[in-house]
């Protein structure tokens, strides 16, 4: 995928409109929507092709950390306060994070990779950053630290072009690590990266 691609203009897979479509049910069901809006909402989700015809359909129920779709601009960060960024937001290929004494939890479980490569540079000033992803990613970590903590306890994965994660940046009294999510079993085992470009390279 061409690096200068904007997010907004990746093609929309069912499982994104389906995401969209769930949050205004939940807006029926507690009355911030009629049938009437629901019907016309839902048919504009449905016609949409990309990742940022979507988010519209929804902006006046939801705050930004809870969108169906995230279609944020800025790095994730956390400046003296915890943060959390989780669900379906995209990962460009040159993503960076930032947390300065606080915690940064950043979960990709969901997330869709703008390339089969992504390069992170996770910076932590007396904070840490915490990443989740889900089995099957390679992990390569990088950067420098000092009096810090930069570790990755996720497994090395078994397929031969697995999609990479590579992590840069510095830490400084903090830490940056990696990890998988909790296994919950078959049923429960969520969807990662491998699934997310298939999707983005077969289109909708």
């Amino acid at each position: 995928m061409n690096d200068g691609l904007s997010p907004a203009r990746i093609r929309a897979s069912h499982t994104d409109r389906e995401r969209v479509v769930d949050a205004l049910r939940a807006a029926v069901e507690d009355g911030r929507l009629d049938i009437a809006e629901f019907e016309e909402r839902a048919d504009r989700v449905y016609r949409a092709r990309t990742l940022g015809e979507l988010p519209g359909a929804v902006a006046d129920l939801l705050p930004p950390d809870r969108q169906p779709i995230r279609m944020d601009q800025a790095p994730p960060t956390a400046l003296f306060s915890a943060r959390r960024r989780a669900g379906r937001w995209v990962v460009r290929p040159n993503e960076a994070a930032l947390a300065v004494g606080a915690t940064l939890e950043l979960d990709l479980c969901d997330a869709l990779l703008m390339r089969d490569h992504v390069r992170l540079t996770a910076v932590s000033v007396f904070g840490r950053i915490e990443i989740t992803v889900p089995e099957g990613v390679e992990i390569r970590m990088r950067g420098r630290s000092l009096l810090a903590l930069r570790r990755s306890a996720v497994r090395p994965p078994r397929r031969g072009d697995p999609p990479v994660l590579e992590i840069a940046g510095f830490s400084l009294l903090g830490a940056v690590r990696v990890r998988t999510p909790r296994r919950r079993g078959l049923l429960g085992r969520r969807r990662g990266p491998l699934a997310q470009l298939r999707q983005r390279r077969g289109g909708a």
